[in-house]
């Protein structure tokens, strides 16, 4: 209770703002409930008559494209903008997007691409990286938690939109009615003639929220100096002070290296523009942790786009129950909202290589055992939904808080925008793999293929670990004896 009237109360408030942006772009991640009805639509109402589903893969494909190409852009720009400015652009730039796609829907699966995928990923660029920027200036020392209960938005989003996209679309609980292949579609009127429709109210509750939420963001007093009372810009140093006797034991290297580097540089003016210990995205990309966390990203996040993606196409195979289908995504959207504060949490606590290397593991496992679902059936799908929601959840949380713990704040945008640059690979790769082998292999090969990758980046995790715990030794012999290299503790 103590902790907690310390807490500045415009902190928070901009920490409620970030995750109601974030709870807007969980309308990017039901694509895997509304698949089914997407591809009907444009099967049955526009020019693109053939479309299966391993070629509506293209639309979360051109939005993850997008955002990798243009995150790294966008982020520079996002930094010469105030927070409020750029997130409000973006917020917007996606709402109008969806209601974009209820034309597009009506012409063919090209338009609803570049609607509800490219410029939906763009809008995103722009939205993403300011509310949370701004909520960790004001928690430096709680990044993990912080940005776990900011991400959990897009958790709350899934599941809400999951429900609401469902009993807008299908209120009868109507199941497939046509057989091509092994894949089914719906050819009933009554519930084609709403799939557009909702994107219309998608996106207008997207914009509502958005413009309430941008009304919470608010710059730390170390920003706005004339702007803040004394009272808060106290709180404000209690915040910080409290950060520093709390330190993370990942953030102890990085003070070390900082002030080893600044006081061998010749040039003091370069020092003062880098003296909060941010590293540049130029020094970033001569990490060679830095590649090894590109290949790790890379490895999960195609795991993610795959189950995402065809658990419902897969799990109406064998479950004849569309409104089970989607309240079991929902039911797993749950665990991934709660697991992100979870697992940020725990990273705080334990450490964030740490806590990586524990969600890559069990998301790996439940993801090598997904296929299993159809002899389980409705209990066993429920169970491996969560765990799969509430561990690569984890993985999304920790991962930006490992970042600002290596690389700092001030180029967060920029430095997560480079790592963000393999979504292109493995979007492209999702896609082509999808389109050109499921109807030659399967939707259970194609899940294992997936759960390998994850396995991959696990084992690399481990390495990044145990590299990380024997630099750890170096240090305390450098401690002792004035001897050693501590760069290495961080990259």
């Amino acid at each position: 209770m103590e902790n907690t009237r310390t807490l500045p109360i415009r902190g928070v408030l901009t920490v409620i703002g970030g995750f109601l942006i974030h709870f807007t772009i969980g309308t990017g991640n039901i694509f895997g409930n509304i698949n089914p009805y997407v591809t009907s639509y444009i099967r049955a109402r526009s020019s693109s008559t053939n479309v299966t589903y391993s070629e509506t893969i293209w639309i979360p494909t051109a939005k993850y494209v997008t955002f990798g190409f243009l995150m790294p852009v966008l982020g520079w720009a996002e930094q010469m903008l105030p927070p409020k400015f750029s997130t409000l652009i973006g917020g917007l730039i996606f709402s109008s997007s969806l209601f974009l796609t209820y034309l597009a829907l009506q012409h063919s699966l090209l338009l609803s691409a570049l609607t509800y995928g490219a410029m939906y990923g763009a809008g995103i660029c722009m939205a993403y990286p300011g509310a949370m920027k701004t909520a960790l200036k004001w928690f430096p020392g709680r990044s993990g938690l912080v940005t776990g209960i900011i991400l959990s938005g897009v958790g709350v989003g899934t599941i809400v939109f999951n429900q609401v996209v469902t009993a807008f679309i299908n209120p009868d609980n109507l199941s497939p009615d046509e057989t091509i292949k092994d894949d089914l579609f719906f050819t009933q009127t009554s519930l084609l003639d709403r799939v557009p429709d909702c994107f219309l109210l998608l996106g207008g509750v997207c914009t509502i929220t958005q413009l309430f939420a941008v009304v919470f963001l608010m710059s730390t007093p170390t920003d706005k100096p004339t702007d803040t009372p004394t009272q808060e810009r106290n709180s404000e140093k209690e915040v910080n002070k409290s950060h520093d006797e709390d330190t993370n034991q990942d953030e102890k290297p990085k003070q070390m290296y900082n002030s080893m580097i600044t006081s061998n540089r010749p040039n003091s003016a370069s020092s003062s523009e880098n003296d909060d210990g941010s590293f540049t995205p130029l020094q970033v990309l001569r990490s060679k942790l830095f590649y090894l966390l590109w290949v790790i990203q890379s490895c999960v996040i195609l795991g993610i786009i795959l189950v995402s993606t065809f658990y419902k196409t897969f799990s109406q195979t064998f479950i004849k129950d569309d409104h089970f289908l989607a309240l079991a995504g929902s039911v797993g959207s749950a665990f991934n909202a709660l697991g992100r504060p979870f697992w940020g949490a725990v990273g705080d606590k334990i450490g964030f290589r740490e806590s990586l290397t524990i969600v890559i593991g069990v998301f790996g496992t439940a993801g090598a055992t997904f296929t299993l679902c159809e002899y389980g059936g409705k209990v066993m799908l429920m169970i491996w939904l969560c765990l799969l929601n509430g561990s690569y959840s984890g993985f999304l949380a920790l991962m930006p808080s490992l970042i600002v713990s290596l690389y700092g704040q001030k180029y967060y945008s920029v430095n997560y925008g480079l790592l963000i640059t393999s979504h292109i690979c493995v979007q492209l790769a999702s896609a082509l793999l999808t389109s050109q082998l499921k109807t030659a292999i399967g939707c259970h090969e194609i899940l294992y293929i997936g759960a390998g990758r994850i396995m991959f980046s696990f084992f690399l995790c481990c390495a990044v670990l145990v590299h990380y715990r024997l630099t750890r030794r170096k240090e305390k012999k450098f401690n002792n004896k004035h001897t050693g290299n501590p760069v290495a503790i961080r990259l």
